[in-house]
């Protein structure tokens, strides 16, 4: 572990044996990367197109003479629809993020285990396995020396 801390031109000395799964796991992120650039640029266009309609809607009101009611309706219609497609774009982004999480805590759980490197939880486990032993251990050598000092032991 003390040659992976070594640094070389102020890069981090990665020793061979971790290179490979290294560098898959960097190119796995890149894939998700661009997977995410390709899906916001979708968003972006279908955005854009919303916002055409909007400007085409606003378009052919300004070229109708309405009266005071039908205004406010229809821009009450615009609204509701306004919200609606809101709500959906937002369920969209809530899912795409919560995917993308969801793959990166994989892929970071799937190095962790191909590095043979212990989770949180289990690093947690030995160390109450050690203090249970530890009191264990405490308590034996304390009944040594009671043991050892008392008369019956001489």
């Amino acid at each position: 572990m003390a040659e992976a801390q070594k640094t070389v031109n102020g890069k981090l000395k990665v020793p061979e044996f971790l290179r490979e799964p290294l560098v898959a796991a960097q190119a796995r992120i890149g894939h998700i990367e661009e997977e995410a650039q390709r899906v916001i640029k979708d968003l972006v266009v279908r955005g854009r197109a919303g916002r055409k309609d909007i400007e085409e809607i606003v378009h052919r009101l300004s070229r109708q003479d309405f009266s005071m009611p039908e205004v406010k309706q229809r821009l009450e219609k615009l609204r509701d629809q306004g919200a609606e497609r809101a709500a959906e774009w937002r369920g969209r982004a809530d899912s795409f993020r919560s995917e993308a999480l969801e793959r990166m805590l994989e892929l970071q759980s799937r190095a962790v285990q191909f590095l043979g490197v212990a989770t949180h939880e289990e690093v947690q486990e030995l160390s109450r396995e050690l203090e249970k032993l530890a009191k264990r251990f405490e308590k034996k050598g304390a009944r040594r020396v009671k043991r050892a000092k008392s008369p019956e032991g001489t």
